[in-house]
């Protein structure tokens, strides 16, 4: 088994890359031992995010590309936060994590997707 770090994926993903044929030789190479975890799925967010990619499809590219060996459901919830709704890649985590209980927090973009105490309004 092998596993596919985050910048072997981003290069596969990308459109164009330096590396694209030495990525793409070793993903048909290795492609059925090839695995990841969530924590390059949260990496993979934060890139996509900042180079204005498609958070949502990075995240699901990704998927189709390498066995993902951990619960990503909640990473991919979040991807779609992220897309549909305008969250960062980290407060969309927080708020799956967050699943049913209020957030404690000063971000407003939580009000209307989950009860947040509003620490501004305690000060």
């Amino acid at each position: 088994m092998t596993y596919a770090e985050a910048d072997f994926l981003i290069v596969l993903i990308k459109d164009d890359d330096w590396l694209q044929e030495a990525a793409e030789t070793v993903y048909e190479e290795r492609r059925d031992e090839l695995w990841t975890d969530r924590a390059t799925l949260i990496e993979l967010m934060l890139v996509a995010y900042r180079e204005e990619w498609n958070v949502l499809r990075t995240v699901t590219a990704t998927r189709a590309l390498v066995d993902v060996r951990d619960d990503v459901e909640d990473v991919i919830a979040a991807a779609s936060y992220v897309e549909d709704d305008g969250f960062t890649p980290l407060d969309a985590l927080h708020l799956v994590a967050s699943g049913d209980d209020p957030i404690v927090s000063s971000e407003s973009d939580y009000d209307g997707y989950s009860e947040r105490i509003k620490l501004e309004e305690l000060n």
